[in-house]
């Protein structure tokens, strides 16, 4: 099987997401909880990678109890929508017109003046 190529950890408001979800899993799950998921997680990357003998991928969700399993189901699927999110709003990035420069032209036409809009930028 040929390896797929990895578009998904190319993009850094992906890995930036990945990475927050993994901090309100171990939060609010535990860290045994985190752990199995990521086990789980870089097993199936593996596999889609098409990498031979994945990482126990059928060992990790074998062993998962039934609330483990809804927690890791959830972290699944909030990661998929943040990764969506992120591809949507890098894809809308790219789009012709999305510039600073027509935003700041389309603020100014509102009345917001680019010092202002200066000013907040330095707040964050």
């Amino acid at each position: 099987m040929t390896p797929r190529p990895s578009t998904i950890t190319q993009n850094a408001d992906v890995r930036f997401l990945g990475k927050l979800l993994g901090d309100v899993i171990r939060t609010y799950g535990g860290q045994a909880l985190f752990q199995r998921i990521e086990a789980i997680r870089a097993a199936s990357v593996d596999r889609y990678r098409g990498i031979a003998n994945p990482r126990g991928l059928g060992a990790g969700l074998e062993t998962l109890s039934l609330d483990e399993t809804v927690g890791f189901v959830r972290s699944f699927m909030l990661f998929s929508m943040l990764a969506n999110l992120a591809e949507d709003r890098q894809g809308a990035a790219a789009e012709e017109g999305n510039t600073l420069a027509s935003a700041l032209k389309f603020l100014s036409a509102q009345g917001i003046e680019t010092r202002e809009v200066a000013g907040l930028l330095d707040e964050r």
